[in-house]
């Protein structure tokens, strides 16, 4: 099981901090199904691929383990998305630069380049991101709806690109920065805004 904890240290200092990085401390199981008002046991760490703005390499992930229910925790800093390598940060430019300011695929590119030295897309790279995120619109409008009571939203079967366009409007003038979108989004619903819909 993955949490999402917020954290507005970048992945350097994350990296560097290593074992020594103020981890949460969760005050019971997480997992709806047990709720035990015991912590969770810390469960050593695994390491994961981590790629920012100003950073390329691997970083610690703090484990706990329920002993009631048996169910492993690993605790993710905001600037990681679960099954990507590629920070929040960097995808969210991308979707930005793309859908919402209308650049052509190489510009997007050009523009990603310049400003992050360790980034290497391709046009399928930046594709699939365009891809699911469109995908995933009509549900990230419905956590939307959640987070922010009585929000004007795209309608839904609206031009597809065009609503993408609004919410990503909505999402840069109404959260502090994409970290704090995105680790709501997490604990509203327990994926993340670009987990492949099933």
């Amino acid at each position: 099981m993955q949490q999402i904890f917020y954290t507005s240290v970048s992945p350097e200092e994350y990296a560097r901090l290593g074992k020594d990085f103020p981890f949460p401390q969760p005050i019971s199981c997480p997992n709806p199904g047990c709720l035990v008002k015991v912590p969770p046991q810390k469960y050593g760490f695994y390491q994961r691929n981590a790629i920012g703005a100003n950073f390329c390499g691997r970083i610690l992930i703090r484990r706990y383990y329920c002993k009631y229910c048996r169910t492993i925790i690993s605790y993710l800093p905001s600037f990681c998305l679960p099954y990507f390598q590629y920070s929040v940060e960097i995808i969210f430019i991308a979707l930005w630069y793309t859908l919402a300011l209308h650049h052509s695929f190489p510009e997007c590119l050009k523009l990603l380049k310049e400003s992050f030295e360790h980034l290497h897309w391709g046009a399928s790279h930046l594709q699939f991101y365009i891809r699911r995120f469109l995908a995933n619109l009509n549900r990230i409008k419905m956590v939307l709806r959640q987070l922010i009571p009585r929000i004007n939203l795209p309608e839904d079967g609206s031009d597809n690109r065009k609503g993408a366009q609004k919410v990503l409007h909505i999402v840069a003038s109404g959260f502090a920065q994409i970290q704090t979108f995105s680790t709501r989004y997490f604990a509203q619903c327990r994926y993340s805004f670009m987990a492949p819909c099933t």
